[in-house]
Order: C-alpha cells, then sequence, then structure tokens
C-alpha cells in the first residue's frame, strides 16, 4: 500500500481539476448578473424589509414541518403517540 501510494504521489501532486484549467476570460458569467433598480436597491437596504423576508421564511419551513407533522398523525400505518 505505501508502494503505491509512493507511485501515485506525482500524479496526484500535479493533478488538475477542471476548475483550475479554465481562464477566467473564457467564463461567460452574464447570466449570473443582475439589474438591481432602485426601489430595489433601497429595499434591501431597508431594515424591515429584510426582517419580514427572513421571517416569511421560518413561517414557511414550520408551516411545512407542521403539514408532516399532521400527516403522520392522520397515517393508518403511523401511529403518533402524545406521552
Amino acid at each position: 500500500m505505501i508502494k503505491l501510494s509512493f507511485l501515485l504521489l506525482p500524479f496526484l501532486l500535479v493533478a488538475r481539476t477542471p476548475f483550475d484549467t479554465l481562464e477566467a476570460k473564457n467564463i461567460n458569467m452574464s447570466a449570473y448578473e443582475t439589474k438591481k433598480s432602485e426601489a430595489n436597491l433601497q429595499a434591501s437596504k431597508n431594515v424591515k424589509v429584510t426582517c419580514r423576508l427572513v421571517c416569511d421564511k421560518r413561517v414557511y419551513k414550520e408551516q411545512k414541518i407542521s403539514d408532516a407533522i399532521e400527516f403522520y398523525k392522520n397515517s393508518k400505518e403511523y401511529k403518533f403517540n402524545m406521552d
């Protein structure tokens, strides 16, 4: 096993990933660029709007968990015991 690791060590040190071989000027990043309007910029800086976004995500997750619990409660094969 040690001989095999010494044999493969040079290949592992020189090996490149596909991300290493790409040059930055060949990558088209236009799909990731977004144009933000003045209203969007102001909304992203507004603490109340960002708080509302976080709260909505939290409520959505809690609703999904609640729906899953109700599904298991109403399932015939699974018994939900309240101890």
